[in-house]
């Protein structure tokens, strides 16, 4: 049992990073972070991090930068702190100081472009809390770091989620058994003073988890638990929904790679209706299996594109005109199945007609042999002969009998 909590342990405390080809793995120890190089499993400068009482940290998703969390000191007098360091040389490269601060969270877009940190801090009586966020552009010029609230700051907030390979992100937020849910993107909208700017926000929603397709656009919003697999199918470029479905009891929900479809399933948390569903990405269910003992569903990984994202990006932005390519190579093709098609066709009905020839041919040369066979009789004119009906009465047989009859019984 001691060994299984130590795994549970380092599992927990244990974090891969580096980008994307997981160079760096790092531990949290007390006031220190260990970061080793996979390749030799060394810790990097033979010397841990030291970072007085940090309580978290989180790897860049892409790259080799750690942001990490460190709460107010001595009751107050010294503020909570974000921090950014660069590995491997552990160089701090951004920081912000964060006053009243009673817990952090931090949510890392998946291209590393923003870090957004959810900051719960106290009023100033200190009998409520309220929430914020900070957000970091991690790719621009010194790291600019915008202060961002709700409208109603004290809502509480229940989920938050970045678009994947986007500029957008979305908040469950509210008090209520049916909170509200805004989208904001990071880019000014209508001469927005503030680069963060709302979209939309949709009121009363069954919902407490959000699932973002993993190319973007879409967005699942999902009601867990008390609220029974709720499923709305949304599409954030034009605010709409699309579709809305329920999976009840669902315990889990899986974007396949693509982001074409949808898997939602429940588990043997539940010991009924266990299995799984398939959905489309605009809320068509395709398909439905129940299965007892259903444990766990994966969806099979993809490889990474062998295109560059500046290459992906110029598809996207020039997709009509690659269209229009494809296009004229897709009708090339099928011309050129087509004509294969018809010359087939052309070789089967010249074997049809040559195979037809040949017993025509063999029928003649036998005719005379036919002839001989019915007495001289051609049978290949029985189509010129005339027939007659004739119709011929036979009396088969006659029988006479006397019948007795009575003229005293009238």
């Amino acid at each position: 049992m001691v060994g299984c909590l130590g795994c549970f342990y380092l599992c927990f405390f244990l974090r891969w990073g580096g980008g994307r080809d997981d160079k760096y793995f790092a531990r949290l120890g007390k006031n220190v972070i260990s970061v080793y190089d996979t390749e030799t499993f060394a810790l990097i400068d033979k010397k841990s991090l030291k970072v007085e009482n940090v309580v978290d940290f989180s790897w860049s998703p892409t790259d080799p930068i750690i942001s990490l969390f460190v709460p107010e000191l001595g009751g107050g007098n010294q503020p909570a702190r974000m921090s950014l360091v660069q590995i491997p040389g552990k160089e701090e490269i951004r920081q912000k100081n964060l006053f009243s601060v009673s817990d952090c969270k931090m949510y890392w877009q998946n291209n590393g472009e923003y870090l957004a940190v959810q900051v719960d801090r106290y009023t100033k009586t200190k009998k409520s809390i309220y929430t914020g966020f900070e957000l970091f552009r991690i790719k621009e010029r010194d790291i600019p770091i915008e202060v961002f609230e709700l409208d109603n700051k004290n809502d509480k907030i229940i989920a938050f989620a970045w678009e994947p390979k986007g500029h957008r992100f979305a908040v469950i937020h509210g008090d209520g058994p049916k909170p509200d849910i805004s989208f904001y993107t990071m880019k000014a909208v209508n001469n927005n003073v503030s680069r963060v700017s709302k979209l939309t926000t949709l009121k009363g929603k069954q919902a407490n988890a959000l699932f973002w397709s993993p190319a973007g656009r879409f967005i699942v919003l999902a009601g867990m638990r008390g609220f029974n697999g709720q499923l709305e199918f949304f599409n954030v470029d034009e605010l709409e929904t699309m579709a809305t479905g329920e999976h009840f009891m669902a315990t889990d929900i899986m974007w396949d790679p693509t982001g074409r479809y949808l898997a939602t399933a429940v588990t043997s948390v539940h010991e009924m209706e266990n299995g799984f569903q398939i959905w489309s990405f605009n809320g068509k269910q395709i398909y439905k299996v129940l299965k007892d003992q259903f444990y766990q569903f994966q969806w099979r990984p993809r490889p990474p594109s062998l295109l560059t994202p500046e290459k992906e990006e110029d598809i996207s932005k020039n997709l009509k005109r690659y269209s229009k390519k494809y296009e004229q190579e897709d009708q090339d093709v099928h011309h050129l199945l087509d004509e294969e098609e018809r010359k087939r066709r052309t070789r089967l009905q010249e074997v049809w007609e040559a195979w037809v020839a040949k017993w025509k041919q063999l029928h003649e040369d036998e005719g005379a042999f036919r002839m001989q066979l019915r007495g001289g009789e051609d049978s290949d004119k029985e189509e010129e002969a005339e027939y007659k009906e004739i119709e011929a009465e036979e009396l088969v047989d006659v029988t006479e009998e006397t019948v007795a009859f009575d003229l005293d019984q009238e």
